[in-house]
């Protein structure tokens, strides 16, 4: 999807997901191959109807600085990390225990920030805006009706390149 649609660079999406490029082409190549063939459908209905609910929640829990709500839908053992891009210091942080995940998420997602859910392949997915300024990609990784992960992508090549095709598909 990120390919197909955003026109992402396999390069890239290799980068991000940790993957080899040969892998991510091989990927795509599978999955346009099931929606040919008519099988990627019905198997995600009931799956996405109950991430977008999560997703939901989690937005509002977000948006609302609500801790008690946000670790509602977040495993116990919940983990997150965030991609930097390879220019920071240090480019990728991992965090781990849904305290910690929950109080990070509000201290850069809370009130004052702006979640948009754009699920991604299947995944659930968020744009995260700052101002009217998209800062990240946040990946949800679902384990039943919670949230067991979330990656944040906030490398500014990697967003820089996501923005400009928002824009461009926008128009």
């Amino acid at each position: 999807m990120l390919h197909d649609i955003f026109r992402m660079p396999f390069d890239t999406i290799a980068q991000t997901i940790g993957r080899p490029t040969a892998s991510c082409r091989q990927l795509a190549k599978r999955a346009r191959q099931k929606i040919a063939d008519g099988r990627a459908g019905a198997r995600f209905d009931v799956e996405s109807a109950e991430h977008r609910l999560v997703t939901d929640e989690f937005i509002a829990a977000c948006a609302s600085g609500d801790l008690d709500a946000l670790l509602a839908v977040l495993t116990p053992d919940a983990w997150g990390d965030v991609d930097l891009g390879s220019a920071a210091a240090e480019p990728r942080a991992v965090v781990t225990g849904a305290e910690n995940v929950a109080t990070n998420l509000l201290r850069f997602w809370g009130p004052g920030s702006t979640l948009v859910s754009l699920p991604v392949g299947g995944q659930p997915a968020l744009l995260g805006f700052h101002g009217r300024a998209l800062a990240a990609l946040l990946v949800l990784r679902m384990r039943g009706e919670q949230v067991e992960a979330v990656h944040v992508i906030a490398d500014p090549a990697q967003i820089g390149f996501l923005s400009r095709q928002l824009s461009t598909s926008a128009r």
